[in-house]
């Protein structure tokens, strides 16, 4: 966006501002919103990471299955024949955990509806800890799994609550073997283990989604940003449009009832803009565009509104200027466009203007519109490259006494 843009798109009390300017305004200190795993996912992205899911549980339980194969068949523990067997049933009964979670959808219900299956994987990575030595097992590692997984899925009470009941599992084997003194060493050792683990993991998916927020919000911000510049701009020249500037020019007359202040409305055309297209074809039309666009823009003031209203008419809006100043500003525009397109398109471009001065008192937006269109078609009539002022249209009692002048 050119230096003009950024001059004019909040010139006054301009309310209508680019929606990316309101729907990103911080709500309170400008930090991101806590997006972490409590955080709603949309519809859009809710099959990827169901996926995603899936495929980790999987993986997960294939290692957990290995694992476990080799401690029971490996020769690793020599372990009775009851416990081999019951292992045996706990590994088939974590196939079907996992087939129950690709084939029911999971994704029709709540978040918290993942605690069913993680509640089952986590009896049966007790019951494997249970069924492989108890205190030694090693498959007790496998708990951390849990933890992470509970750590980075749920929100932070029910991930504290998770973290919680899978440390009173890993005490499943004081239930068949107490000891006291493997007790206190179990706890002093896994609770700050499970508990750092876990604040590790929060602090790695908040940085995570902090990150993926600032990134989707100017993503968000560019694309709000491109959609008001096709709403709102013209492309070819990179003024306001048709619909912005009479959107612009609403506004200044409300805010000329609210302040009693008049301004000036300058309806601008190319003379004999059709020739230069016959002539010199369309191409030289459309830098001739480009070429006054320009130019009113670098003789505009920061509270100007410079817009093109239509092919080779510019509406300009002069806030607080008077028809002197009004006059002036066109002759600055139709000299400079003059010396500067025999200059650099090699034939002299000439306008023609009709002002109006607007007021308060003006109760109709589209009276003024085309005084200023009927006013530019007299400069046009006496001769053409030339300013014509329409009285005002306000009642006469509150007419500011001024002679029209060319």
């Amino acid at each position: 966006m050119n230096a003009w843009l950024k001059r004019n798109e909040r010139s006054h009390d301009d309310n209508s501002e680019p929606v990316y300017a309101r729907a990103h305004a911080p709500a309170s200190s400008g930090s991101p919103p806590d997006s972490g795993p409590s955080r709603s996912r949309s519809p859009a992205a809710s099959p990827r990471f169901d996926i995603r899911l899936k495929t980790v549980t999987t993986l997960l339980y294939a290692v957990g299955a290995l694992a476990v194969l080799l401690v029971v068949h490996g020769g690793w523990f020599q372990l009775p024949d009851a416990n081999v067997h019951a292992l045996d049933r706990v590994v088939f009964a974590g196939g079907v955990l996992v087939w129950s979670v690709w084939l029911l959808p999971w994704h029709r219900f709540g978040r918290n509806v993942v605690l069913v299956p993680v509640s089952a994987g986590l009896a049966l990575v007790t019951l494997s800890v249970y069924f492989s030595g108890g205190w030694h097992s090693p498959l007790s590692v496998f708990y951390l799994f849990v933890v992470v997984f509970c750590t980075g899925y749920f929100s932070v009470g029910v991930a504290a609550l998770s973290v919680t009941v899978t440390l009173l599992a890993s005490l499943s084997p004081q239930l068949y073997d107490p000891d006291s003194a493997q007790l206190v060493e179990h706890l002093i050792v896994q609770v700050p283990t499970y508990f750092g683990l876990a604040l590790a993991c929060r602090y790695a998916v908040r940085e995570r989604t902090s990150l993926q927020f600032e990134h989707d919000s100017e993503k968000i911000r560019d694309l709000e940003e491109r959609l008001w510049h096709e709403a709102s701009l013209d492309p070819l020249t990179g003024l306001y449009n048709r619909g912005r500037f009479e959107t612009r020019f609403n506004e200044e007359l409300e805010r000329a009832k609210r302040t009693g202040e008049r301004f000036m409305l300058l309806f601008v055309d190319i003379d004999d803009f059709k020739d230069v297209n016959d002539n010199h074809g369309h191409r030289m039309g459309d830098e001739a565009l480009k070429l006054v666009a320009q130019v009113l823009r670098s003789c505009s003031r920061r509270i100007d509104v410079v817009a093109r209203h239509g092919g080779d008419e510019f509406m300009v809006i002069l806030p607080g200027a008077s028809l002197p100043e009004a006059h002036r500003f066109f002759e600055r525009i139709r000299k400079q466009v003059a010396e500067r397109s025999g200059r650099t398109l090699g034939l002299e471009l000439r306008l023609s203007a009709g002002a109006v001065q607007c007021s308060g008192y003006s109760t109709d937006p589209a009276a003024l519109l085309d005084a200023a269109d009927k006013a530019m078609y007299r400069a046009k009539r006496r001769g053409k490259n030339r300013m014509f002022a329409a009285l005002s249209l306000a009642p006469a009692e509150h007419r500011r006494a001024f002679r029209p002048e060319e």
